[in-house]
C-alpha cells in the first residue's frame, strides 16, 4: 500500500513541476513580448507591469480554452475504456454462472 501512496504522489509532483513550469514558461514569455526597445531609454515599469498582465491573461485563457477540450476528449475516452473493462468483467461473471 505505502509502495502505491508513494507511487501516486510521484505522479502529483511531476504535475505540479509541469504546472509550475507552464506558467512560469508563459510569464516570461509575456514579460518578454511586453518589452519594447526601440528607442526607449528609460522604462515605465507600471505599463510594462500592465502589458505583461494583460498578455498573460490572454496566453492564460488562450491556453485553458486549448487543453480543457482535450482533458474532456482524455476523460471519455478513459471512461468508454473502463466500461468497456467494466462489461467484459460482468460478462465472464455471468457466462461463468450460467456455464458452471
Amino acid at each position: 500500500m505505502l509502495k502505491k501512496i508513494k507511487k501516486v504522489f510521484g505522479k502529483c509532483k511531476a504535475f505540479v513541476v509541469g504546472a509550475i513550469a507552464t506558467v512560469s514558461a508563459c510569464a516570461v514569455a509575456a514579460v518578454a513580448s511586453a518589452a519594447d526597445t526601440s528607442g526607449a531609454t528609460s522604462v515605465d515599469t507600471t505599463s510594462l507591469m500592465k502589458e505583461a498582465g494583460d498578455q498573460l491573461t490572454a496566453q492564460f485563457s488562450s491556453m485553458v480554452s486549448t487543453i480543457i477540450p482535450v482533458i474532456l476528449g482524455i476523460f471519455g475516452s478513459g471512461l468508454v475504456v473502463f466500461g468497456i473493462f467494466a462489461l467484459i468483467k460482468l460478462a465472464k461473471k455471468i457466462f461463468g454462472k450460467v456455464a458452471g
